[in-house]
């Protein structure tokens, strides 16, 4: 395991430094309106919508894995818990500025000093550093994301007992990480994408998880396992397996994508019998009083 002084030299060179942005054209506005009306549809972010957008809203159901993509795009939260949030591990700051979009004041926390300055550079609200230095005031936040950011952390209990202390009382946390229970970790073994070496300090299990949360001090939380990109999880996998390495912002080619999303329907039908066996692992918890 990296020291914790030296955890930063791990992201000299990392995917969350470059900025991608969607093409344009009519099916990229399908898409967009069908994004649109499933949130509508289904957390409440009504604005900019009308009829025919969320009746667009139910096409996601026809697409292998978009609607655990969209879930994870507002990280299960609703439009009717809006207010402050802080997005830990934000990265590039794509969620910050989404949930902003969304009517969130949204703010972000990142201890890489590159993506931290690109994102100030764009006008975003972003603190540099570790979660327990902050100093943030006690109640401060109507809610906390940690989108595959616990799984970088040294002392990943400490953040979660600091996460506790930040949120008002009702405050929200949701937090994704990668499963080391999943159908892609039993597939690939030693090549699974997201043991992703030095820099995934601690993988957890729901068992792990659910354990780590009552340490942590919080009692009205549940686990779950979500499909969500186990079909790029599978493409980096076989990549790995094959040649060493995956390069996340290489083009993907037309063949590699619809073999990743076949891989995304097994893995949903393993899930029937075996739920714990998603790519992502799911913690949604409320701060009691």
């Amino acid at each position: 395991m990296p020291l914790e002084e030296d955890i930063h030299k791990a992201y000299a060179q990392y995917y969350t430094h470059a900025l991608r942005h969607g093409g344009g054209g009519m099916l990229r506005r399908l898409f967009d309106s069908a994004k649109r009306g499933y949130l509508a549809n289904h957390y409440g972010y009504m604005a900019g919508t009308d009829m025919t957008t969320r009746l667009l809203g139910l096409l996601p159901w026809f697409y292998p894995g978009r609607p655990s993509e969209l879930d994870f795009s507002v990280m299960w939260l609703k439009a009717g818990t809006r207010g402050r949030l802080l997005d830990v591990g934000a990265g590039s700051g794509w969620l910050v500025e989404h949930m902003n979009d969304l009517g969130w004041q949204a703010e972000g926390l990142d201890f890489d000093l590159q993506s931290v300055a690109s994102a100030r550079e764009r006008g975003l609200i972003f603190h540099q550093g570790g979660l327990p230095e902050q100093g943030f005031a006690e109640a401060s936040f109507d809610a906390v994301t940690m989108s595959h950011c616990i799984e970088h952390v040294h002392d990943p209990l400490a953040w979660l007992v600091e996460v506790r202390r930040i949120l008002r009382p009702g405050g929200r946390l949701a937090l994704a990480t990668p499963n080391n229970a999943s159908f892609g970790h039993t597939t690939f073994g030693e090549s699974w994408f997201a043991l992703d070496p030095p820099r995934h300090l601690h993988l957890f299990n729901s068992a792990a998880m659910t354990a780590l949360m009552q340490r942590g001090g919080f009692t009205n939380f549940r686990v779950f396992t979500s499909i969500r990109d186990a079909n790029g999880t599978f493409i980096a996998s076989r990549a790995i397996r094959s040649v060493g390495k995956f390069d996340m912002l290489a083009p993907v080619g037309i063949m590699n994508k619809v073999s990743g999303r076949c891989m995304q329907i097994m893995e949903a039908l393993v899930k029937l019998s075996r739920p714990d066996a998603g790519e992502d692992l799911v913690v949604l918890a409320e701060r009691d009083s």
